[in-house]
């Protein structure tokens, strides 16, 4: 009988294994085929559910790990099947969510969201009107209070557990209003928040979280050195650049940067893969570079 049992678990644990195989990018089969189910079902989108391991399941994948606080290497061992098995088995966890909150978790949310049927618009980590209304009525279709927090019940419902840094920028409305500065001349615009504790005009700082967003999930991270400046920053910076003790800067009014629409990139030069990145993509996210001499300054203008 113990011989009979050894034997039994055996077989059990070689069954396990077979049936979650560690998968990469370009594997193909079955295994494959449950991976991506798995990741639609968890709110992950790995494209058509066709057992092939290409670019967008790989993205799907790199997202998921990091969502759940794993090495988002892309390659799907026994901690990332694990975590995928326990999508939707016993409620959710995850941070407290609401309008205005940026990151990680948001984007799991809005894509679990999507999955359910609750449109809560493009996956890109922000916490918007849209993902709001999306919040609101999976609540009420679940019997909750409809108050658009994503708190511990709401996760539950939800059923997925999420995990990672969340920032709240500005105020719920989407930012705070400050003075700017276009070709000279004072204007009011409204800024809010970009990675790295910096901001940009709010339609520049939505598009460019959008961008940060596509660049993680292919595995690039820009980091913003420079995004709006006051007055008496620009004063400072144009005041070092008259006297040879700083880079090259804008008079004061004049600068884009205080405007709110450019920002500064760490890229590390022309031949890095963060500059090759955003120079094949970021114009599709309204961003130019205009300074020949500086590949790290880019514009939004769209």
């Amino acid at each position: 009988m113990v011989a009979i049992a050894r034997t039994s678990a055996a077989a059990s644990s070689s069954a396990s294994r077979t049936a979650s195989p560690t998968l990469r990018q370009g594997a193909r089969g079955a295994a494959v085929t449950t991976l991506q189910n798995k990741l639609k079902a968890a709110g992950f989108n790995p494209g058509a559910a066709d057992g092939v391991f290409g670019a967008k399941t790989l993205a799907a994948v790199k997202a998921f790990q990091r969502a759940r606080g794993l090495q988002s290497d892309g390659i799907v061992g026994p901690k990332t099947w694990s975590a995928l098995n326990t999508v939707g088995s016993s409620g959710g966890s995850g941070p407290t969510l609401r309008q205005g909150a940026r990151g990680e978790p948001v984007r799991a949310l809005q894509a679990r969201l999507n999955v359910l049927g609750f449109k809560s618009g493009t996956a890109d980590g922000v916490f918007g009107a849209k993902t709001l209304a999306a919040v609101k009525a999976f609540q009420q279709s679940r019997g909750l209070v409809a108050d658009g927090v994503v708190g511990p019940k709401t996760w539950d419902k939800l059923g997925i557990n999420v995990k990672g840094p969340v920032s709240t920028p500005g105020t719920g409305g989407g930012g705070r209003a400050v003075t700017g500065y276009v070709n000279g001349q004072p204007r009011q615009i409204t800024l809010a928040s970009v990675p790295n504790g910096k901001e940009m005009r709010s339609d520049a700082a939505a598009a460019f979280n959008r961008m940060y967003a596509a660049a993680r999930a292919q595995g690039i991270t820009l980091k913003v050195n420079s995004g709006f400046r006051s007055m008496a920053e620009q004063q400072a910076l144009y005041r070092a650049y008259q006297n040879g003790t700083g880079n090259l800067a804008a008079k004061p009014g004049y600068s884009n940067h205080q405007g709110g629409i450019a920002v500064d990139i760490n890229v590390g030069g022309t031949g890095t893969s963060t500059y090759r990145w955003l120079a094949n993509n970021a114009k599709n996210f309204g961003f130019v570079r205009t300074v020949p001499s500086e590949p790290w300054h880019w514009e939004f203008r769209r």
